[in-house]
């Protein structure tokens, strides 16, 4: 009987221990990040590598949680419920619904990009103009209208006078740039940050002339502005280190963009 006993009392301590251990582990993972300092951080496509940079950089590495896509499909999650402390589009007018619906509790223009003509590795379709892109023997990729690099090819090419022959219409720009790179297309309009960070795989590109670059808004969410960690990571991503760190990945500051070659 004493054995029964001691044993009880075992189990019993045990899991005392067990679920204090797991009342503490469910605190420190919580959404609202108070326990682990995260920020959860929507992010255009075009970040997608100078995002983990920023991660890295960022009061000691690691606090992000990063949701990568293409500006509207980021909008939509937000729009149906999905939690982001933080928001960073590749053009103001992306943030239009959010805005519309409240959403937001303060917003800041990071930086620019300018539109580029990326074409494959090689250049077999000997792409050296914008016109070439409008050649019906040229396969060309474009960002879908509804996405920022979407609206800026269409304005390049208004002001060009030129119009695509069915080009391949994809949902991001990185999107685009898979197909040039892989040379599934023979050209495709990205942003020079894609561009540059595509040269290792043999893709090179033109300047364009484009009238005006693409600004990148950062927005604090309604929800994020309850969230300490969230307001501080807003603050740092807005000034002087985050900025060094866009520009050295090729972005522009938040007034103009990039023409020149690289």
């Amino acid at each position: 009987m004493r054995f029964v006993l001691r044993v009880r009392r075992t189990l019993a301590a045990c899991a005392a221990v067990f679920l204090a251990t797991c009342t503490a582990a469910c605190a420190s993972t919580g959404s609202g990040a108070e326990g682990d300092g995260g920020v959860t951080v929507f992010a255009a496509s075009s970040l997608t590598d100078v995002v983990e940079t920023l991660n890295a950089a960022y009061d000691g590495g690691g606090k992000l949680r990063i949701n990568v896509g293409s500006s509207s499909q980021l909008v939509a999650q937000l729009q149906s419920g999905a939690q982001a402390d933080v928001v960073i589009t590749a053009d103001l007018e992306s943030l239009d619904p959010l805005r519309a619906s409240g959403l937001l509790a303060e917003e800041n223009v990071l930086a620019s990009n300018t539109l580029v003509l990326a074409y494959a590795p090689g250049n077999p379709a000997g792409i050296a103009a914008l016109g070439d892109a409008a050649n019906d023997a040229v396969r060309t990729a474009v960002c879908a209208p509804s996405v920022p690099c979407g609206r800026a090819a269409e304005r390049i090419l208004v002001t060009a006078g030129l119009a695509l022959q069915a080009p391949s219409i994809e949902d991001s720009v990185r999107s685009v740039l898979t197909k040039v790179s892989t040379g599934q297309a023979d050209a495709g309009f990205v942003y020079r940050t894609d561009a540059l960070a595509a040269a290792g795989t043999g893709v090179g590109f033109l300047p364009l002339d484009d009238p005006a670059p693409n600004r990148y808004p950062a927005a604090l969410t309604a929800e994020g502005a309850g969230n300490a960690s969230a307001a501080a990571f807003y603050e740092w991503l807005t000034g002087s280190d985050a900025a060094a760190i866009l520009a050295e990945a090729g972005f522009g500051p938040a007034g103009t963009g990039h023409t020149d070659a690289p």
